[in-house]
This record gives structure tokens, C-alpha cells and sequence, in this order.
């Protein structure tokens, strides 16, 4: 395949791979770059004083790990029980996070011409994280942007 895709107009944009996940029933996507990982949920050393989201602390092959609920750091309901999550590694120049998330779904390839810019959502906290919508099979999938979830306000 291709590093590049080819448009109509002969611009010429780079293939950008992302994680498609489920949390309720909406659709997101992490990009691949900052993934290291996919794992069943495990349970966690809860920390005191945490904020909501922290679930708390996992060893991942001799490494602790903060594990988030990305459902509640997002405002996403969701019924379904955290014993049944998967767990999102990832990492960027802020540190290493597990992202509890309800399903995780496939890889998909896009390039920036398929990305939708401005999210115009009643729940602000999401609209904030949100870089970017990509409609794929007239599914709805919102690009979640890495720093405004690691590092940033933790």
C-alpha cells in the first residue's frame, strides 16, 4: 500500500492509520503512532484523592500504569461493566496512560481530506479533546486528540 493517497486534484496527503474504539454507542479513534498496546481490563490499585476518571494504578510487564475511564474523562454514559473494557495503552512526550474504553474495533486508514474540522457538541469536554469527525460507512467516528488527554489538566 501506498504511504500516500492520491486526490482528485493530484495533492498528495499522507495515510494516517488510527484505533477505532467504542465507548456507549459512539465511535472514536486514537492514532496508531501513540498506541502501544491493547489489553483485557485487569484491575487496578485505586489511588486516594483521585480525580473521577483515575481508576488507578496497573502492572503492565513490571510497569505501573495510571488507568483512566475515558468513559467519564469524556462524559460518555455508558451501562456496560468495566470488567468487560479493554484497556488502551498509550504514550506520548507526556508519559504512558491506559485508557479504559467499552470495545475496541479495527484499524482504519484515512488522510486529512476525510477529516471533518469543528465538533459542535453540547458537552464541551468532549468538543475540547476532539480534533477532528470522519463519517466511514455513515458511522460517525470523532478523533480524539493524545494531549489533551495525557499530560494536559492530569
Amino acid at each position: 500500500m501506498s504511504e500516500v493517497a492520491v486526490l482528485e486534484n493530484d495533492l498528495m496527503l499522507p495515510e494516517q492509520k488510527l484505533v477505532r474504539f467504542q465507548l456507549g454507542d459512539e465511535h472514536f479513534a486514537f492514532s496508531v503512532d501513540s498506541v502501544t498496546g491493547i489489553i483485557r481490563w485487569r484491575e487496578v490499585t485505586p489511588l486516594p484523592s483521585q480525580t473521577p476518571h483515575l481508576l488507578g494504578l496497573a502492572n503492565l510487564r513490571g510497569r505501573t500504569l495510571p488507568i483512566s475511564d475515558l468513559r467519564i474523562r469524556l462524559g460518555i454514559p455508558s451501562e456496560r461493566p468495566v470488567e468487560d473494557g479493554y484497556v488502551i495503552v498509550t504514550e506520548n512526550d507526556h508519559g504512558s496512560v491506559g485508557f479504559l474504553v467499552d470495545d475496541v474495533a479495527e484499524v482504519i486508514t484515512i488522510t486529512e481530506s476525510d477529516v471533518q474540522e469543528g465538533v459542535s457538541e453540547a458537552n464541551s469536554i468532549l468538543s475540547e479533546m476532539v480534533r477532528g469527525i470522519v463519517n466511514l460507512d455513515d458511522t460517525l467516528i470523532s478523533i480524539v486528540d493524545m494531549n489533551s488527554l495525557i499530560g494536559v489538566n492530569e
